[in-house]
């Protein structure tokens, strides 16, 4: 796919349905930048941000038609943990929207409000809906002009480790919960799964691509990969699997990112010091000098995935 200029905007939208439930949004997008646009900061905390490499903030929108990839980020996460990832599928040619989860973000993990699962997995389910609708102009508006330049026969889905989850059980409905029969395919990057009955993992009715860390301690191959993919690999649908010999959990995520940039941020609490380095630990040896290579490699996967099926 031809590269763009990636344009970035932050939102909140409100779904009426369910008891006026707030969402944060993040947005990256083909645009067409001007010398005088800002470049985009992500805010981590209040005070304390870092510049993107490529996203300018409200850039105007490029001309064109774009398929569009729903993201949901992991258990304890936010919206734009995974910019790095989202400005690279934006600039090749995606709309890429990410929402918080509330209920399972790191803030209400560390104030007692996160849920239980299945409060989770129905807020889940009704978020990334929601945000679809909000992305085609069917209900609230999470941008200026965005549902013009929206393919609305290209919508897909993607996550992160409990986002991971979401976006399966969004194609096959789970606790009553419908089936969102709009998305084409689904990834899971270093997905959460056991806890997935088999039946259901079977009845997925897209193609799937799982990134799998061959490090990862959190979501490890033998409990949330191998048992899912045995399930996928019989399917006749065009499933794919990219092994990640260098990848831990956070491998698709911004957290190595973070822990490179964070001590030589003026302000950064100590806490949020001590939470990077608990990531650190947990990491795979050597991912310092590899995380790069690991999170480049994932973004061509998901490039070449999503082409095939737009």
């Amino acid at each position: 796919m031809a590269a763009h200029q990636v344009g970035h905007t932050s939102t909140l939208v409100i779904d009426e349905k369910r008891d006026n439930r707030m969402l944060g949004v993040d947005v990256w997008y083909p645009a067409q930048s001007k010398p005088e646009d800002a470049v985009t900061r992500y805010e981590l905390l209040p005070g304390v941000s870092f510049p993107s490499a490529t996203a300018y903030e409200n850039a105007a929108l490029a001309s064109g038609k774009f398929p569009l990839l729903v993201w949901s980020h992991g258990r304890t996460g936010l919206r734009f943990n995974y910019s790095q990832l989202c400005e690279a599928i934006a600039a090749s040619g995606f709309v890429v929207v990410s929402s918080d989860h509330p209920g399972d973000t790191l803030t209400d993990w560390m104030t007692g409000k996160n849920v239980d699962d299945e409060t989770n997995d129905k807020q889940r389910l009704g978020d990334v809906s929601f945000i679809a609708d909000c992305a085609l102009g069917i209900r609230s508006e999470l941008m200026a002009g965005l549902s013009n330049i929206i393919d609305e026969n290209n919508l897909f889905i993607g996550g992160h480790s409990y986002g991971g989850l979401t976006a399966l059980i969004a194609t096959t409905g789970i606790h009553g919960m419908p089936a969102e029969k709009r998305f084409k395919a689904a990834i899971g990057a270093q997905a959460y799964t056991r806890i997935l009955p088999a039946d259901l993992i079977a009845s997925v009715p897209v193609p799937v691509l799982l990134l799998v860390g061959l490090g990862d301690t959190t979501t490890p191959p033998a409990t949330d990969a191998e048992p899912a993919w045995e399930i996928l690999s019989k399917s006749s649908l065009p499933h794919r699997r990219l092994n990640l010999p260098h990848g831990g959990h956070q491998a698709c995520s911004d957290f190595a990112l973070y822990i490179e940039l964070a001590p030589g941020v003026e302000g950064v609490p100590q806490l949020v010091l001590d939470y990077l380095k608990s990531i650190a630990v947990d990491s795979p040896a050597g991912f310092d000098s590899t995380w790069r290579t690991t999170l480049s490699e994932q973004i061509e996967e998901i490039k070449v995935f999503l082409s095939a099926h737009v």
